[in-house]
């Protein structure tokens, strides 16, 4: 009876330094830190002049704007399609 009493304290001993241990670690981990976002090579649009009012004109007359379109990002802009408003 002696030594079941003696191997069950020392299994509670092991028990709470290893409680201790794992207690300790977690206190002097370093934590994670948050996502820091990477500057990814990214096209960003800019336009000089997002809507233009046309005039009214007579049904067959022509017409034409230029829109200043500028890439202010560090990556290729492609424009694949453009479709009138």
């Amino acid at each position: 009876m002696r030594l079941l009493k003696q191997i069950l304290c020392q299994c509670l001993v092991l028990i709470v330094w290893i409680g201790l241990a794992q207690a300790a670690a977690e206190k002097e981990a370093v934590p994670v830190k948050e996502a820091v976002p990477v500057k990814e090579a990214v096209p960003v649009i800019e336009i000089e002049e997002p809507t233009y009012e046309f005039p009214q004109v007579t049904q067959g007359e022509v017409v034409k704007h230029d829109f200043r379109v500028f890439n202010r990002g560090n990556a290729p802009l492609e424009i694949k399609s453009v479709k009138p408003g």
